[in-house]
């Protein structure tokens, strides 16, 4: 953290501890009579001022002419040098403009149920002033007042009175809406923000409350976009307008699908970063809905800047990975991924080892994507997940033999861990050992695995070991038989018309040699595999046919034409035993 910001947190603390010693009854020193309790009370915080002077020159006039305009009973202004006592005993100067944090611990401290806020410059008319309200009971509840010019100071403290005391007139009938809705009647809300609209038709706070009403009410969002809209027209950067406008946006496009709606809504949350950059909740609560609304490309230069203004932060650090990853920038996203578990060592978890190892394979990075999963499995060595990833890894990476020997790690940890089967199965056939991938296969289904993909897997295999059969010249039934036992298995998990074609055609080869080769070998076994092969391909044929119409066509009609011959050759080759 960086080192003013430390000093800052320090001197609020501070502010704290002598807040409560620095308003004794004696605070009304200024007037004749101490307020009675109950009396609202507002602060006025130092203005910030174009020029050195100009700043609190307003202030005090502003305290001046409110105190000589508002009654006691009315308002109490609390006066400057008790600002200014609690100020300087927590290190601050008497003339700093503090920040919105300070501020509000200030005016509490001080039992300031508002204060007043603002900026006064120079202009062509002498100058000009412009100020806000602000609830202490939450300093996001903003009311802007018209922005004011004149030649004298006198002058302008004395617009700024009447524009509060204008601005002051909804407050009762504002608190009276918050208090509904925590009671839980927003009708009566309703009712309150409205008379507090109409009391100060400008009015942003009573205009928040009654957007707030309506989201209690469940209404269309359309009718709090009309309200927010309002506001945001009186004050661009007012920060829960904003996010009601925001949300009642997205409310709308996921009951319509109306991009338009979708658009605004992270046009909203922009605008709520755009107003208070430097605050990282915000930065991070608005850029994951950003990223959740599926505008994750909108979200990224917004988290980007979030982290180079805030060097360091692992929440940033670790929400601008997640970003990454969701646009697809994947060889930043395996950057900023060990940067994060170098910023903070806690990040290097299981699920960080699982997804930095994916994105380095999917940023063409095998080797690195293994001595991820490497590292993954040297700190959780009884992690089975890991185990599995790190087979995938080191097969992708030309680690074959290392890679059997992960799956069988994984496997050992968790028996019902499915993909490491299947990753085990994966290395055995680039090992060129089919018969150990299938006894894989057999492993995932027995302990619960997809039957659909491991039906596939064993598929392909089974299509594998056809291919290879019917490459050796002269053919062997042999080949044809292994492939035929793949391709069975691959069918009683999950039949497919693909699968029962192959297997047919297979069938259909091995009855056709054993034939031929009998006409010379005159053996009742190899009849008896004709048969049988014959029989098996009659079936699948007709079943899988329409994968290929027309050879399926072709295969049944040769069958009708080797029934004789085999039954011949069973007739005359096996002649029963007594």
């Amino acid at each position: 953290m960086k080192v003013t910001t430390r000093v800052a947190r320090n001197s609020v603390w501070s502010l704290m501890a002598v807040g409560a010693a620095l308003l004794p009854s004696s605070i009304s020193a200024q007037r004749t009579v101490a307020p009675s309790e109950g009396t609202p009370r507002l602060m006025v915080s130092p203005f910030r001022g174009s020029e050195k002077g100009l700043g609190p020159q307003a202030t005090e006039a502003i305290i001046d002419r409110l105190t000589s305009d508002i009654p006691l009973k009315n308002l109490f202004v609390i006066p400057k040098k008790y600002v200014c006592l609690n100020l300087e005993q927590s290190g601050f100067s008497c003339d700093s403009t503090p920040d919105p944090t300070t501020s509000r611990l200030l005016a509490t401290q001080l039992r300031a149920d508002e204060y007043l806020e603002g900026t006064v410059t120079k202009s062509a008319n002498g100058y000009k002033l412009d100020a806000r309200m602000v609830l202490t009971r939450d300093n996001t509840m903003v009311q802007p007042l018209p922005p004011v010019e004149g030649k004298k100071m006198g002058d302008l403290a004395h617009q700024i009175s009447k524009e509060l005391q204008e601005a002051r007139k909804q407050l009762p009938d504002e608190r009276q809406c918050e208090l509904a809705i925590a009671n839980g009647k927003p009708q009566e809300a309703i009712a309150a923000a409205q008379a507090a609209v109409a009391a100060y038709p400008q009015s942003t706070i009573g205009r928040v409350c009654l957007a707030n009403a309506y989201l209690a009410t469940k209404a269309p969002p359309d009718s709090i976009i009309a309200v927010t809209a309002k506001v945001i027209e009186l004050d661009p950067h007012n920060r829960p307008a904003l996010a009601l406008a925001a949300d009642a946006y997205k409310a709308k496009y996921d009951q319509t699908k109306d991009t338009v709606a979708l658009n605004k809504a992270v046009d909203t949350w922009a605008a709520m970063l755009a107003a208070d950059p430097k605050n990282v909740k915000l930065v991070t609560d608005v850029t994951e809905k950003i990223a959740a609304s599926g505008q994750a490309a909108r979200a990224k230069p917004i988290i980007q800047q979030a982290v180079q203004d805030n060097p360091g932060d692992p929440s940033l650090i670790h929400l601008y990975w997640l970003i990454l990853q969701a646009t697809k920038d994947y060889h930043m996203a395996t950057e900023v991924g060990e940067q994060m578990t170098r910023v903070d060592t806690s990040a290097a978890d299981t699920s960080f080892f699982l997804r930095q190892a994916a994105l380095y394979a999917l940023d063409s990075q095998p080797q690195k994507a293994a001595e991820t999963t490497a590292r993954g499995v040297a700190k959780f060595p009884n992690n089975a997940s890991l185990w599995s990833l790190n087979s995938q890894m080191q097969r992708v990476a030309g680690q074959t033999q290392q890679a059997v020997a992960s799956a069988d790690k994984a496997i050992q940890l968790n028996p019902k861990l499915g993909d490491a089967y299947l990753r085990k199965a994966q290395a055995e056939v680039d090992l060129n050992q089919p018969d150990s991938a299938v006894a894989a296969l057999r492993g995932a289904l027995a302990n619960g695995g997809d039957s659909a993909t491991i039906g596939q897997f064993v598929l392909a295999l089974g299509s594998k070991a056809y291919k290879a059969a019917d490459s050796i010249k002269p053919p062997q039934i042999e080949p044809y038989q292994h492939a035929i036992s793949i391709l069975a298995y691959a069918d009683s998990i999950s039949p497919t018309p693909a699968g029962k074609f192959v297997l047919g055609v297979a069938a259909f080869k091995v009855g056709d040699i054993a034939v031929r080769q009998n006409q010379t070998a005159k053996q009742c076994e190899l009849a008896q595999t004709a048969q049988d092969a014959f029989a098996t391909a009659q079936v699948n044929v007709a079943a899988g046919g329409r994968t290929d119409p027309q050879t399926a066509q072709q295969i049944l009609g040769v069958l009708s034409q080797y029934t004789p011959a085999v039954e011949s050759q069973l007739k005359r080759f096996c002649k029963s035993t007594k």
